[in-house]
């Protein structure tokens, strides 16, 4: 009896410390799965700080990249507008050079006919020589006669001798004229070269960063911050733009009070002025009243999804690299350059409170507070901001609030 109460004291003991070993070792066993776990989350934050680092850098590399295909657009758009001067410049060039060759056959024929009548008439160096004798000097119509013959033939030879120099002059000049196409052929090649190597490094950058970035929560961040700073710098523009124009109006009517003093008459305004002072109406109720600003397929609508909650706040419409953008009503820049997400960004002020948005281009050929026409070139269609295809972000904002550019557009 003795024996069988001290086997259970024993158990019971041997139970307890069993018990307190298996707590101690699992408490251990957790206080390793945390320190794991803490450690992991370390690792991985470390790791996503790197590849926000890369993205970064990657980031302004895209941005160099696509500022010198802007560049190179810009440079290569002037060197097609000066071929297309020096082809006008030829094709004039050409046109007077013919007309002087013909005028030097007239002239030609007219001395050949006058030497072949002077001939004919007799006179001839023998015949000049004796009206240059002294009796012939005293015959008054004689001599009369032989300085009108003369001088017309004199008039003649240097009509034809002057036409001869501007024929040479002319086919000098349509000489440097074609060295100076051959040139600008030259300088075109190397720009279309240095673009579509910029346009392949631009693209290797992009592939790098799509690789980078594989998670929709950084996808989703960036995105917001794009918005953000995009109405951040509406902001600034249009605060900027109507200080601007307030400055402007207000040299208008000095100008204009003072030209109207001075002549007494009203005044009539420049074709940059009469911008000015029709700048102040908006787009108006949205009726489809104005053409788009390119043709294409719209391949994301207002409002649509653009990654997780947030939605498109304009249109994006596809259209080929290089495509004209084109303003579709008359205002103010007041924003012309890169923004991250956007990429090179045009945007018009229209009135008080409207604006009209043109993102993805390529290149843009307008500057910050310059005045626009309905129809005018602002922009060519590319891929920079967030955008993988060749298309332009389009947007309307009234007060501040961006609304659908649908409406407003055929």
């Amino acid at each position: 009896m003795q024996q069988s109460n001290r086997r259970k004291k024993i158990l019971s003991k041997l139970t307890v410390l069993l018990a307190c070993g298996l707590l101690g070792f699992s408490s251990f066993a957790q206080g390793n799965d945390l320190n794991q776990i803490q450690k992991q989350i370390k690792q991985q934050e470390s790791k996503i700080a790197e590849q926000k680092r890369a993205q970064a850098k990657l980031q302004a590399s895209l941005k160099d990249q696509e500022s010198k295909i802007n560049s190179v657009v810009g440079e290569l758009r002037e060197t097609e507008l000066s071929l297309q001067e020096i082809r006008k410049q030829m094709a004039e060039t050409e046109k007077q050079i013919k007309q002087l060759e013909k005028q030097e056959r007239v002239q030609k024929a007219k001395l050949a006919q006058q030497i072949d009548a002077i001939y004919r008439s007799g006179v001839n160096p023998s015949t000049l020589e004796r009206m240059l004798s002294e009796d012939a000097k005293k015959a008054e119509r004689m001599k009369v006669y032989y300085q009108h013959l003369n001088q017309v033939r004199i008039d003649m030879i240097n009509n034809l001798k002057a036409t001869q120099e501007n024929l040479a002059k002319q086919r000098e000049a349509i000489s440097g004229q074609q060295k100076n196409h051959r040139d600008q052929l030259s300088t075109q090649k190397k720009q279309q070269q240095e673009l579509q190597k910029a346009q392949q490094e631009r693209q290797s950058t992009l592939n790098e960063l799509n690789k980078n970035l594989t998670k929709d929560q950084n996808k989703l961040e960036t995105l917001k911050a794009n918005e953000n700073a995009l109405r951040q710098e509406i902001q600034r523009a249009e605060q900027a733009a109507r200080q601007q124009e307030q400055r402007e109006r207000e040299a208008l009517a000095q100008k204009k009070q003072e030209e109207e003093k001075r002549t007494s008459k009203p005044y009539q305004p420049t074709d940059q002025e009469r911008k000015l002072i029709n700048s102040t109406s908006g787009l108006g109720t949205a009726a489809r009243q104005y053409s788009r600003p390119v043709s294409g397929p719209t391949l994301y609508s207002f409002g649509s999804i653009q990654a997780g909650e947030v939605r498109w706040k304009g249109m994006v419409i596809g259209a080929p690299t290089g495509t004209a953008v084109k303003a579709i009503a008359s205002g103010r820049v007041i924003l012309a350059g890169h923004l991250n997400g956007y990429g090179y960004m045009v945007i018009v002020k229209h009135g008080d409170s409207d604006l009209s948005l043109y993102g993805f281009n390529q290149a843009v050929f307008v500057k910050q507070g310059q005045l626009v026409s309905a129809g005018q070139t602002i922009a060519q269609v590319g891929n920079t901001g967030e955008i993988s295809k060749p298309a332009l972000y389009f947007g309307i904002s009234r007060k501040g609030v961006p609304v659908n550019p649908a409406g407003w557009i055929k």
